[in-house]
């Protein structure tokens, strides 16, 4: 039995076209006839970003909170049930382990929402990505077969471009699906359909790469000063982005290299990393992003209106905002403590709460935090009460980039100060005006340490830190080595027997999951025929 994903209508904008030519008659099965002229095939690709573009958003905070960069007590999309921490142990002299309110792990937690109910409430977790995802697959499956019409005359270039656009989208899609899923589907089809041959989430990885392998060579056979190509993307490019989003052809090909790069380095624990892996990570991260280049960002519509940032369901740094929404996110004491002292991201970044949450609701003393993000249009840079300013990179980075050279230089090729030379020219580029690690003698084990500060603070919001956080152990089970010691926790005072909270050093076992389960509303009609989880 096979399980319809709707598709959405076209984006309509502009002239040139009327709305008869673009739309789709039957969302379950769109028609390509709408996808046959330059105008309907730009605007469906245009499309893809501006209703797929939240691809990104949730999947942006759950990596989020169960990173602990930041906090989420709110039930919505079962935001707090994915960090649902196993315990929190108070240091000496109290010694008091304290568990979760629920008494059962994540995994356990997640696992009783994945039901029916729970996705027409908004509580499932494992639905939100996963439809997502396989939205944008399937739009992607829509144009790719529509510019294999006959009846589409196309500029070569142009052809080539909106191919490879489809090809990245695709990657994207598969990349969140391996990343977060223990199993996924495989899925070319352009009807909207799935199917049942569900495979591990190295095998998504792998197609994951293996699109943005298709993209990188289509990309390769048009120049940088192409014109067509030049014209297709801005045609593609949502309005809100136009003015900032300018990548060339080997801009983009490098973007792809520096995502699988990510790809091989983030779905692989540390301790599992071969010496032929960390080459490959090295391989693919020498033909990546330079600084420089620009990298691919999504923007806001001052109106809240084609970028889907309506209200504040919309975009990571509304969402991030507390003139917005007071209590959706706090930035993690856990975070805050990983910045250096006179680390001008902190300083301008980071703003000071006027009175401290603390066990917010009494839903786990987790959820506390003296800290939220600076807005930008105040000198920050991760927030934003104005639905126009904030540019969030959904898709790596330079600084990524550049960190993913710096751990293979410190972990496997033995020369410490080349990767500490990459962590200062991060910090330097984002004005953090700490002094350079590099030259000082540090040893592995603290150059580590560096790296683990700097993926942290730099990479913030960029959708690697639950994935980092897995790879080092931190998320295993305290018995298996996890855990984070002296992790700064908001105590409340009837812990301490006091009348206020105090910060203190704590040890947190967080214990979840490495891979979801795949929803509930794709096994139904999509019977697998083995488990459905590697947990």
């Amino acid at each position: 039995m096979k399980k319809y994903i709707i598709i959405f209508a076209l984006a309509i904008a502009g002239a040139g076209c009327k709305k008869s030519d673009l739309q789709l008659n039957n969302p379950n099965s769109p028609s390509l006839v709408s996808l046959e002229t330059k105008v309907g095939i730009e605007y469906y690709a245009l499309g893809i970003f501006v209703q797929c573009g939240s691809v990104f958003d949730k999947s942006t905070f759950y990596n989020s909170v169960m990173g602990d960069e930041q906090i989420s007590s709110v039930g919505n999309f079962g935001m707090r049930f994915t960090q649902q921490v196993s315990s929190i142990t108070l240091p000496a002299p109290y010694n008091t382990k304290v568990p979760n309110i629920f008494g059962v792990s994540q995994q356990a937690q997640l696992a009783s929402l994945n039901n029916f109910a729970a996705d027409a409430s908004g509580s499932n977790a494992f639905q939100v990505p996963w439809s997502d995802a396989y939205l944008a697959n399937g739009q992607a499956n829509i144009l790719l077969k529509a510019l294999n019409s006959p009846a589409l005359v196309l500029p070569a270039s142009e052809k080539a471009t909106l191919q490879a656009w489809g090809y990245w989208w695709k990657g994207l899609a598969y990349s969140q699906i391996g990343s977060l899923f223990a199993k996924g589907i495989i899925t070319n089809s352009a009807d909207g359909t799935t199917n049942s041959n569900y495979v591990d989430h190295d095998a998504i990885i792998a197609e994951a790469n293996a699109n943005f392998d298709k993209a990188i060579a289509l990309l390769s056979t048009i120049n940088d000063g192409d014109a067509d190509y030049a014209a297709t993307m801005v045609a593609i490019t949502p309005s809100f982005n136009v003015t900032s989003l300018k990548i060339t052809p080997s801009m983009w090909v490098r973007n792809c290299y520096t995502y699988q790069a990510r790809n091989i380095l983030t779905n692989t624990k540390v301790s599992a990393m071969t010496a032929a892996l960390w080459t490959k990570v090295a391989s693919l991260a020498a033909k990546g992003l330079v600084k420089g280049d620009q990298a691919f960002v999504r923007g806001m519509d001052v109106n809240s209106t084609n970028d889907l940032t309506a209200g504040t369901q919309g975009h990571p740094f509304l969402w991030n905002n507390n003139d917005i929404n007071p209590g959706w996110l706090y930035t993690s004491e856990r975070l805050v403590q990983d910045f250096k002292p006179g680390d001008q991201r902190f300083v301008k970044g980071i703003t000071v709460l006027p009175s401290a949450v603390v066990n917010i609701r009494s839903r786990g003393i987790q959820f506390g935090s003296r800290y939220t993000p600076t807005a930008i249009e105040n000198g920050g840079f991760w927030s934003t009460a104005k639905a126009h300013v904030g540019k969030h990179f959904y898709a790596g980075s330079w600084e990524e980039n550049a960190l993913m050279l710096a751990e293979v230089q410190i972990r496997s090729a033995g020369n410490i100060d080349a990767g500490l030379t990459l962590i200062d020219q991060v910090r330097d580029a984002q004005g953090a005006g700490l002094a350079h690690v590099s030259g000082t003698g540090l040893t592995q084990t603290q150059a580590i340490e560096e790296l683990r500060k700097e993926r942290r603070i730099g990479l913030f919001l960029r959708g690697v830190a639950f994935l980092d956080a897995r790879r080092w152990g931190v998320t295993a089970p305290a018995s298996a080595g996890g855990g984070r010691a002296n992790a700064i926790v908001l105590i409340p005072g009837n812990l301490i027997g006091s009348s206020t909270f105090s910060p203190l050093p704590c040890f947190i076992e967080y214990n979840y999951m490495d891979y979801w389960d795949i929803p509930i509303d794709e096994t139904a009609y999509n019977r697998p025929s083995g488990p459905v989880s590697s947990n």
